[in-house]
Protein backbone atom coordinates (compact mmCIF):
# COMPACT_ATOMS: atom_id res chain seq x y z
CA UNK A 1 0.00 0.00 0.00
CA UNK A 2 0.90 3.64 -0.42
CA UNK A 3 0.17 6.44 2.01
CA UNK A 4 -0.54 10.13 1.72
CA UNK A 5 -1.87 13.14 3.56
CA UNK A 6 -4.85 15.25 2.53
CA UNK A 7 -5.05 18.94 3.31
CA UNK A 8 -8.55 20.34 3.24
CA UNK A 9 -7.80 22.92 5.91
CA UNK A 10 -10.62 23.85 8.27
CA UNK A 11 -9.29 27.13 9.60
CA UNK A 12 -10.35 28.11 13.14
CA UNK A 13 -8.82 31.54 13.72
CA UNK A 14 -8.94 31.50 17.52
CA UNK A 15 -7.06 28.18 17.58
CA UNK A 16 -4.93 28.33 14.43
CA UNK A 17 -3.79 31.95 14.73
CA UNK A 18 -3.12 34.23 11.75
CA UNK A 19 -3.25 32.66 8.29
CA UNK A 20 0.51 33.26 7.92
CA UNK A 21 1.08 31.05 10.98
CA UNK A 22 -1.47 28.52 9.69
CA UNK A 23 0.49 28.15 6.45
CA UNK A 24 3.75 27.67 8.34
CA UNK A 25 2.07 25.02 10.51
CA UNK A 26 1.09 23.06 7.39
CA UNK A 27 4.50 23.52 5.77
CA UNK A 28 6.20 22.15 8.90
CA UNK A 29 3.94 19.09 8.85
CA UNK A 30 4.58 18.46 5.16
CA UNK A 31 8.33 18.75 5.55
CA UNK A 32 8.11 16.16 8.34
CA UNK A 33 6.05 13.88 6.07
CA UNK A 34 8.75 14.13 3.43
CA UNK A 35 11.31 13.04 6.02
CA UNK A 36 9.04 10.19 7.18
CA UNK A 37 8.67 8.86 3.60
CA UNK A 38 5.00 9.50 2.96
CA UNK A 39 4.21 8.81 -0.70
CA UNK A 40 1.86 11.74 -1.35
CA UNK A 41 0.73 15.13 -0.09
CA UNK A 42 -2.59 16.33 -1.49
CA UNK A 43 -4.15 19.81 -1.35
CA UNK A 44 -7.84 20.38 -2.06
CA UNK A 45 -9.42 23.28 -3.97
CA UNK A 46 -12.26 25.15 -2.21
CA UNK A 47 -13.49 28.73 -2.18
CA UNK A 48 -15.24 31.39 -0.07
CA UNK A 49 -15.30 29.72 3.34
CA UNK A 50 -13.03 28.39 6.05
CA UNK A 51 -13.75 24.87 4.79
CA UNK A 52 -10.71 24.73 2.52
CA UNK A 53 -11.05 28.29 1.33
CA UNK A 54 -7.72 29.42 2.78
CA UNK A 55 -6.04 27.52 -0.09
CA UNK A 56 -8.17 28.62 -3.06
CA UNK A 57 -5.30 28.17 -5.55
CA UNK A 58 -3.53 24.88 -4.78
CA UNK A 59 -0.75 25.22 -7.40
CA UNK A 60 0.62 28.26 -5.58
CA UNK A 61 0.71 26.35 -2.30
CA UNK A 62 2.17 23.21 -3.90
CA UNK A 63 4.94 25.18 -5.59
CA UNK A 64 5.91 26.65 -2.22
CA UNK A 65 6.15 23.28 -0.50
CA UNK A 66 7.96 21.82 -3.52
CA UNK A 67 10.94 24.03 -2.69
CA UNK A 68 11.39 22.58 0.83
CA UNK A 69 10.64 18.89 0.15
CA UNK A 70 12.68 16.40 -1.85
CA UNK A 71 10.87 13.11 -2.36
CA UNK A 72 7.15 13.20 -1.51
CA UNK A 73 4.83 13.51 -4.50
CA UNK A 74 2.61 16.59 -4.54
CA UNK A 75 -0.99 16.48 -5.70
CA UNK A 76 -4.23 18.37 -6.02
CA UNK A 77 -7.27 16.48 -4.79
CA UNK A 78 -9.04 17.83 -6.59
CA UNK A 79 -8.87 20.64 -9.14
CA UNK A 80 -12.55 21.55 -9.64
CA UNK A 81 -12.28 21.66 -13.40
CA UNK A 82 -15.78 22.98 -14.21
CA UNK A 83 -15.01 26.15 -12.20
CA UNK A 84 -11.80 26.90 -14.11
CA UNK A 85 -10.46 27.54 -17.59
CA UNK A 86 -8.64 24.34 -18.59
CA UNK A 87 -5.83 26.16 -20.39
CA UNK A 88 -4.99 28.10 -17.23
CA UNK A 89 -5.22 24.91 -15.14
CA UNK A 90 -2.75 23.25 -17.53
CA UNK A 91 -0.33 26.18 -17.22
CA UNK A 92 -0.51 26.37 -13.41
CA UNK A 93 -0.03 22.68 -12.71
CA UNK A 94 2.67 22.26 -15.34
CA UNK A 95 4.57 24.90 -13.38
CA UNK A 96 4.18 22.77 -10.22
CA UNK A 97 5.62 19.79 -12.07
CA UNK A 98 8.58 21.87 -13.22
CA UNK A 99 9.23 23.47 -9.81
CA UNK A 100 9.04 20.05 -8.10
CA UNK A 101 11.14 18.36 -10.80
CA UNK A 102 8.41 15.94 -11.83
CA UNK A 103 6.53 15.22 -8.60
CA UNK A 104 3.03 16.39 -9.55
CA UNK A 105 -0.03 14.17 -9.17
CA UNK A 106 -3.03 15.76 -10.91
CA UNK A 107 -6.46 15.05 -9.44
CA UNK A 108 -9.60 16.49 -10.97
CA UNK A 109 -13.34 16.30 -10.59
CA UNK A 110 -16.61 18.18 -10.36
CA UNK A 111 -16.26 19.18 -6.71
CA UNK A 112 -18.44 18.67 -3.67
CA UNK A 113 -19.83 22.12 -2.83
CA UNK A 114 -22.81 23.35 -4.91
CA UNK A 115 -22.59 26.80 -3.33
CA UNK A 116 -19.20 27.34 -5.00
CA UNK A 117 -20.86 26.89 -8.39
CA UNK A 118 -23.59 29.35 -7.42
CA UNK A 119 -21.19 32.02 -6.20
CA UNK A 120 -18.98 31.73 -9.29
CA UNK A 121 -21.94 31.78 -11.66
CA UNK A 122 -21.16 28.29 -12.96
CA UNK A 123 -23.91 25.96 -14.16
CA UNK A 124 -23.99 22.59 -12.42
CA UNK A 125 -25.74 21.00 -15.39
CA UNK A 126 -22.64 21.73 -17.50
CA UNK A 127 -20.19 20.25 -14.97
CA UNK A 128 -19.77 16.82 -16.56
CA UNK A 129 -19.21 18.19 -20.06
CA UNK A 130 -16.76 20.82 -18.79
CA UNK A 131 -14.84 18.22 -16.80
CA UNK A 132 -14.53 15.77 -19.68
CA UNK A 133 -13.68 18.38 -22.32
CA UNK A 134 -11.31 20.16 -19.93
CA UNK A 135 -9.42 16.94 -19.25
CA UNK A 136 -8.82 16.36 -22.95
CA UNK A 137 -7.68 19.98 -23.38
CA UNK A 138 -5.20 19.63 -20.51
CA UNK A 139 -3.77 16.45 -21.96
CA UNK A 140 -3.31 18.20 -25.30
CA UNK A 141 -1.76 21.23 -23.56
CA UNK A 142 0.79 18.97 -21.87
CA UNK A 143 1.71 17.26 -25.13
CA UNK A 144 4.35 18.47 -27.58
CA UNK A 145 1.72 19.80 -29.96
CA UNK A 146 -0.46 22.93 -29.81
CA UNK A 147 -3.99 22.57 -28.43
CA UNK A 148 -6.56 22.12 -31.19
CA UNK A 149 -9.96 21.41 -29.67
CA UNK A 150 -13.54 22.01 -30.72
CA UNK A 151 -16.23 20.94 -28.29
CA UNK A 152 -19.58 21.90 -26.81
CA UNK A 153 -18.01 23.99 -24.05
CA UNK A 154 -14.59 25.03 -25.30
CA UNK A 155 -12.94 26.10 -28.54
CA UNK A 156 -9.16 26.33 -28.73
CA UNK A 157 -7.14 26.41 -31.94
CA UNK A 158 -3.37 26.45 -32.27
CA UNK A 159 -2.67 27.28 -28.60
CA UNK A 160 0.93 26.59 -27.60
CA UNK A 161 0.65 26.18 -23.83
CA UNK A 162 3.76 26.64 -21.69
CA UNK A 163 5.54 25.33 -19.74
CA UNK A 164 5.41 21.63 -20.51
CA UNK A 165 5.47 19.31 -17.48
CA UNK A 166 8.61 17.34 -16.69
CA UNK A 167 6.72 14.02 -16.61
CA UNK A 168 5.96 12.64 -20.07
CA UNK A 169 3.51 12.21 -21.63
CA UNK A 170 1.92 13.93 -18.63
CA UNK A 171 1.70 13.68 -14.81
CA UNK A 172 -0.49 10.90 -13.38
CA UNK A 173 -4.19 11.79 -13.56
CA UNK A 174 -6.66 10.92 -10.79
CA UNK A 175 -10.44 11.33 -10.83
CA UNK A 176 -12.38 12.14 -7.66
CA UNK A 177 -15.64 10.16 -7.71
CA UNK A 178 -18.49 9.89 -5.22
CA UNK A 179 -22.01 9.67 -6.58
CA UNK A 180 -22.07 9.13 -10.33
CA UNK A 181 -21.64 5.73 -12.00
CA UNK A 182 -20.79 7.65 -15.16
CA UNK A 183 -17.78 9.27 -13.46
CA UNK A 184 -16.49 5.91 -12.18
CA UNK A 185 -16.95 4.38 -15.64
CA UNK A 186 -15.31 7.33 -17.44
CA UNK A 187 -12.30 7.19 -15.08
CA UNK A 188 -11.90 3.50 -15.85
CA UNK A 189 -12.30 3.88 -19.61
CA UNK A 190 -9.43 6.37 -19.62
CA UNK A 191 -7.17 4.38 -17.30
CA UNK A 192 -7.10 7.16 -14.72
CA UNK A 193 -6.41 6.54 -11.03
CA UNK A 194 -9.41 6.73 -8.69
CA UNK A 195 -10.03 8.83 -5.56
CA UNK A 196 -12.85 7.89 -3.18
CA UNK A 197 -14.32 8.95 0.17
CA UNK A 198 -15.26 5.60 1.78
CA UNK A 199 -16.82 7.11 4.92
CA UNK A 200 -19.60 8.98 3.05
CA UNK A 201 -22.02 6.20 2.28
CA UNK A 202 -25.09 5.09 4.21
CA UNK A 203 -24.84 1.47 3.04
CA UNK A 204 -21.54 -0.49 3.02
CA UNK A 205 -22.13 -2.08 -0.39
CA UNK A 206 -22.50 1.19 -2.35
CA UNK A 207 -18.83 2.07 -2.81
CA UNK A 208 -17.67 -1.50 -3.62
CA UNK A 209 -20.34 -1.61 -6.34
CA UNK A 210 -19.14 1.71 -7.78
CA UNK A 211 -15.52 0.56 -7.71
CA UNK A 212 -16.62 -2.53 -9.62
CA UNK A 213 -18.06 -0.21 -12.29
CA UNK A 214 -14.64 1.43 -12.47
CA UNK A 215 -12.77 -1.88 -12.69
CA UNK A 216 -15.12 -3.26 -15.32
CA UNK A 217 -14.56 -0.13 -17.43
CA UNK A 218 -10.80 -0.50 -17.02
CA UNK A 219 -10.96 -4.07 -18.28
CA UNK A 220 -13.22 -3.28 -21.24
CA UNK A 221 -10.83 -0.54 -22.33
CA UNK A 222 -7.82 -2.86 -22.08
CA UNK A 223 -6.20 -1.23 -19.05
CA UNK A 224 -4.56 -3.39 -16.41
CA UNK A 225 -6.09 -3.12 -12.94
CA UNK A 226 -2.69 -3.70 -11.34
CA UNK A 227 -1.36 -0.52 -12.97
CA UNK A 228 -3.87 1.91 -11.40
CA UNK A 229 -4.27 3.26 -7.88
CA UNK A 230 -7.51 3.34 -5.87
CA UNK A 231 -7.27 5.86 -3.05
CA UNK A 232 -9.46 6.20 0.02
CA UNK A 233 -9.33 9.43 2.02
CA UNK A 234 -9.99 9.40 5.79
CA UNK A 235 -9.47 11.49 8.85
CA UNK A 236 -6.75 9.82 10.94
CA UNK A 237 -5.83 10.05 14.60
CA UNK A 238 -3.37 7.61 16.16
CA UNK A 239 -3.01 7.48 19.93
CA UNK A 240 -2.45 4.83 22.59
CA UNK A 241 -6.14 3.84 22.75
CA UNK A 242 -9.51 4.58 21.20
CA UNK A 243 -10.62 6.33 24.40
CA UNK A 244 -7.58 8.62 24.25
CA UNK A 245 -8.25 9.30 20.56
CA UNK A 246 -11.85 10.24 21.37
CA UNK A 247 -10.66 12.57 24.11
CA UNK A 248 -7.88 14.20 22.12
CA UNK A 249 -9.28 14.33 18.57
CA UNK A 250 -13.04 14.36 19.14
CA UNK A 251 -13.36 18.13 19.75
CA UNK A 252 -11.33 18.97 16.64
CA UNK A 253 -13.32 16.58 14.45
CA UNK A 254 -16.47 18.28 15.71
CA UNK A 255 -14.93 21.66 14.82
CA UNK A 256 -14.22 20.35 11.32
CA UNK A 257 -17.89 19.49 10.86
CA UNK A 258 -19.00 22.87 12.21
CA UNK A 259 -16.70 24.72 9.80
CA UNK A 260 -17.98 22.61 6.90
CA UNK A 261 -21.63 23.17 7.79
CA UNK A 262 -21.10 26.94 8.04
CA UNK A 263 -20.16 27.20 4.35
CA UNK A 264 -23.71 26.37 3.25
CA UNK A 265 -26.12 26.15 6.23
CA UNK A 266 -29.10 25.34 4.01
CA UNK A 267 -27.52 22.43 2.19
CA UNK A 268 -29.13 19.00 2.38
CA UNK A 269 -27.13 16.08 1.01
CA UNK A 270 -29.28 13.78 -1.15
CA UNK A 271 -29.14 10.10 -1.83
CA UNK A 272 -26.69 7.71 -0.27
CA UNK A 273 -24.36 10.23 1.41
CA UNK A 274 -24.54 10.70 5.18
CA UNK A 275 -23.15 12.91 7.92
CA UNK A 276 -22.23 11.28 11.23
CA UNK A 277 -21.34 12.79 14.59
CA UNK A 278 -17.69 12.75 15.66
CA UNK A 279 -18.05 9.91 18.17
CA UNK A 280 -19.76 7.62 15.66
CA UNK A 281 -17.07 8.30 13.08
CA UNK A 282 -14.29 7.54 15.55
CA UNK A 283 -15.78 4.40 17.11
CA UNK A 284 -17.10 2.76 13.93
CA UNK A 285 -14.02 3.14 11.75
CA UNK A 286 -15.20 5.95 9.47
CA UNK A 287 -12.23 7.77 10.97
CA UNK A 288 -9.06 5.69 11.26
CA UNK A 289 -8.44 6.14 14.97
CA UNK A 290 -7.17 4.53 18.15
CA UNK A 291 -4.03 2.59 18.96
CA UNK A 292 -1.74 1.61 16.06
CA UNK A 293 -3.06 -1.95 15.80
CA UNK A 294 -6.66 -0.75 15.66
CA UNK A 295 -5.68 1.66 12.88
CA UNK A 296 -3.93 -1.16 10.99
CA UNK A 297 -7.00 -3.38 11.36
CA UNK A 298 -9.32 -0.60 10.17
CA UNK A 299 -7.21 -0.02 7.06
CA UNK A 300 -7.15 -3.78 6.39
CA UNK A 301 -10.95 -3.82 6.55
CA UNK A 302 -11.35 -0.93 4.12
CA UNK A 303 -8.70 -2.41 1.83
CA UNK A 304 -10.55 -5.72 1.64
CA UNK A 305 -13.99 -4.16 1.33
CA UNK A 306 -13.20 -1.56 -1.33
CA UNK A 307 -9.91 -2.69 -2.88
CA UNK A 308 -7.91 0.33 -1.82
CA UNK A 309 -4.27 0.52 -2.86
CA UNK A 310 -3.63 3.92 -1.25
CA UNK A 311 -4.80 5.47 2.02
CA UNK A 312 -4.61 9.21 2.48
CA UNK A 313 -5.19 10.82 5.85
CA UNK A 314 -6.29 14.20 7.11
CA UNK A 315 -4.07 14.39 10.21
CA UNK A 316 -4.64 18.04 11.16
CA UNK A 317 -8.16 19.45 11.37
CA UNK A 318 -10.49 21.77 13.24
CA UNK A 319 -7.86 23.88 15.00
CA UNK A 320 -5.86 20.94 16.35
CA UNK A 321 -2.64 22.10 18.08
CA UNK A 322 0.57 21.51 16.19
CA UNK A 323 2.02 19.22 18.87
CA UNK A 324 -0.95 16.84 18.56
CA UNK A 325 -0.86 16.92 14.75
CA UNK A 326 2.86 16.13 14.61
CA UNK A 327 2.46 13.35 17.18
CA UNK A 328 -0.37 11.91 15.08
CA UNK A 329 1.69 12.08 11.88
CA UNK A 330 4.76 10.48 13.48
CA UNK A 331 2.82 7.65 15.14
CA UNK A 332 1.10 6.83 11.85
CA UNK A 333 4.40 6.82 9.95
CA UNK A 334 6.33 4.84 12.56
CA UNK A 335 3.70 2.41 13.88
CA UNK A 336 1.05 1.99 11.16
CA UNK A 337 2.66 2.45 7.73
CA UNK A 338 5.41 -0.19 8.17
CA UNK A 339 2.84 -2.93 8.83
CA UNK A 340 1.06 -2.22 5.55
CA UNK A 341 3.72 -0.96 3.14
CA UNK A 342 4.53 -4.37 1.66
CA UNK A 343 0.93 -5.33 0.87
Amino acid sequence: MKFGAHYLPTYVSELDGPVTKFYQTMFEQMEEMDRLEFDYIWVTEHHFGYYGGTIPHPPTFLSAIARTTKHVRLGVAISVLPLNQPIQVAESYAMVDVVSNGRLEFGLGKGSEPIEYKRLGARAEEATARMKEGTEIIRQAWSDKPVDFSGEMFQYHDFNVLPKPVQRPHPPIWIGCARSEDSFSWAGENGFNLMTLPYLYKEPDVLPALVKVYRDALSRAGHKIAQVQILGKFHVYVSDSLDRALEEAGPYLANYQIVHAAVDPNRKDPGFLILRDAQTQLTRGFVIAGDPQRCIDTIHRWREQVGLTTVSGTFHFGGMPQELALKNIRLFAERVMPALKGM
